[in-house]
């Protein structure tokens, strides 16, 4: 695949760094002066779905992606081997401070990567619950008013 102009790749790793579209395309260095932020989102939007830079993008988010599953196995991997080196520790010399403070420090550590995306997931779940009530409440004002215009309606018809 041919390869990218320099700000367009500034662009797509812009993206990549969590950038919005409008961010990362200001800050790759396109000339926004004269532009509504309206504008900007129109024209960052129309170049992520350029096929080239939207393959860039991809490639960058599954590297990324992969760094970040492999920095997690790993420090699974590290919590693991503090946890058994406490744990064996604990068996040869009997309960530490030191080696009872590790041992619970791993366990938690590991607890802590283990549970904090099913703790994400439930905020993300609240966060989309309370979204959709607020959705409920306005389409609730939308049938009240409906109701009233069908009533006034109604009035000016039997009135007439």
């Amino acid at each position: 695949m041919s390869k990218l102009t320099a700000k367009q790749e500034n662009f797509v790793q812009g993206l990549v760094a969590g950038l919005s579209q409008r961010q990362a395309y200001i800050e790759a260095g396109y000339k926004t002066d004269n532009m509504t932020n309206a504008s900007i989102d129109s024209v960052a939007s129309r170049m992520l779905k350029n096929v080239k830079v939207l393959s860039r993008y991809r490639e960058l988010l599954k590297e990324s992606s992969n760094m970040i599953l492999w920095s997690r196995e790993s420090a699974f991997s590290e919590f693991e081997w503090l946890k058994n080196q406490a744990k064996a520790a604990i068996e040869d010399e009997g309960v530490r401070h030191a080696n009872s403070t590790a041992f619970i420090s791993a366990m938690e550590g590991m607890n802590q990567m283990a549970f904090r995306d099913l703790e994400l997931a439930d905020k993300k779940l609240l966060a989309e619950i309370e979204l959709l009530q607020s959705k409920v409440g306005e389409d609730d004002k939308q049938d009240e008013r409906i109701l009233e215009y069908t009533k006034a309606l109604r009035d000016v018809i039997e009135a007439k």
